[in-house]
């Protein structure tokens, strides 16, 4: 289902403004990633591997719900706010009694939750690694020049009510929608909420990809 860009925008960029933002100093992990434009959409695979260790196991499998945010963005690679972004909550609840994953996975196109049974850990890493076919907007968005692809991802996030705002705009993107449309400090303040530095205490992971130009979006 097509979402408006400013709606999109503008609803995550509440967001923002409940965490201070840092400098972009936070260090990041290269990013692989492919994009594929398919009617008017440009979807997004990327490759989230490094934030799931293995070690990872003990946390998610602790019997209680756990929480997985991550966020996509392409911005220009000269510098500005971001032209297209995504959210999306994953929930896990290992059952101690199936031995076996919980998952809901919350995002604009469901934002009711799909939800699935994942038997082991590997299994759930694999899911939560390979993210693939995100819907980040409408193609004719893309910056004209060289861009970047830019992921963040949170495990357990520390902030409640920034989980809390995350979960409305998932549920009702329309709710931060206003008059007007978009404007540059609706942009700035997006691209502050996901370059910022990392709150004391949180499980943050940032990715950036390589500088990428529009002949590389392939087309289905």
């Amino acid at each position: 289902m097509t979402r408006p860009r400013a709606t999109l925008l503008a609803a995550l960029a509440v967001l923002a403004l409940l965490a201070p933002a840092g400098a972009i100093g936070a260090q990041s992990s290269p990013l692989t990633v492919r994009l594929e434009a398919r009617q008017g959409r440009l979807l997004a695979s990327v490759d989230l591997g490094s934030a799931f260790a293995p070690a990872l196991e003990r946390e998610l499998g602790n019997g209680l719900t756990n929480l997985v945010a991550v966020y996509v963005s392409v911005l220009p690679a000269g510098g500005g706010g971001p032209a297209l972004v995504y959210g999306r909550v994953i929930e896990i609840l290992f059952d101690v009694w199936e031995e076996a994953y919980l998952v809901t996975v919350k995002d604009p196109r469901a934002p009711q939750g799909i939800r699935l049974v994942v038997r082991d850990f590997r299994a759930l890493r694999a899911l939560l690694a390979d993210e693939r076919e995100l819907d980040l907007g409408p193609v004719s968005l893309l910056p004209a020049g060289v861009f970047i692809v830019e992921a963040r991802v949170e495990v357990n996030p520390v902030s409640k009510e920034q989980l809390h705002r995350t979960r409305e705009f998932i549920a009702n993107p329309a709710a931060g929608s206003r008059a007007g449309g978009g404007s540059r400090s609706v942009l700035g303040a997006m691209a502050s909420f996901l370059l910022r530095e990392p709150d004391p205490g949180t499980d943050v992971h940032l990715f950036r990809s390589r500088p990428l130009g529009q002949g590389e979006v392939g087309s289905r």
